[in-house]
């Protein structure tokens, strides 16, 4: 996620997986190449392969891209997500004030008891209720990235649970 606007009184982090569409766009490009090469030495039904791959991949990407938008608004005391996708667009709305922070949360599956190692940044709300901010999980640096913005937002000083090695511009 990255941060798109932030002030005194508002933080908009938005996320387009622009990652996941860096990379299926470079597959593509380079099954078209492969394509190409084939054609070139007349190896028609060899080029056909790496042409129906990257239409595949295009496909995926189509069908797969969501989008995730999540407001911290300290005028209107809202917290909104909005999450765009292939079943359409949702919207999650919370009190500001019923925020308590902003972890990374290790996604586990049943009978994991250490976790996959994948990860989800979340918004913690008073009850202790985690919320995650994007339906999918993701790199360690985007979480952490999405988590600190939070937590600078909203006033939280604690930043004892970064990962080792991590600098943030505090």
């Amino acid at each position: 996620m990255r941060v798109d606007e932030e002030s005194e009184d508002r933080l908009v982090l938005r996320d387009t997986q622009l990652d996941k569409k860096l990379g299926i766009s470079v597959l593509a490009v380079f099954l078209l190449f492969v394509a190409f090469l084939f054609a070139e030495g007349g190896d028609w039904i060899e080029a056909s392969i790496p042409v129906a791959l990257a239409a595949i991949a295009i496909v995926y990407l189509k069908l797969t891209l969501l989008s995730a938008v999540v407001t911290f608004d300290r005028a209107t005391d809202r917290v909104t997500l909005s999450v765009t996708g292939r079943k359409g667009s949702e919207e999650w709305n919370w009190k500001l004030s019923d925020l308590k922070g902003a972890e990374v949360s290790v996604i586990r599956g049943s009978g994991d008891s250490r976790g996959s190692g994948r990860k989800q940044p979340v918004i913690v709300l008073q009850d202790s209720t985690r919320v995650p901010i994007r339906p999918y999980h993701s790199a360690g640096a985007q979480s952490w990235n999405a988590v600190i913005a939070i937590r600078r937002f909203i006033g939280q000083e604690k930043m004892d649970d970064l990962p080792v090695g991590w600098i943030s511009d505090d």
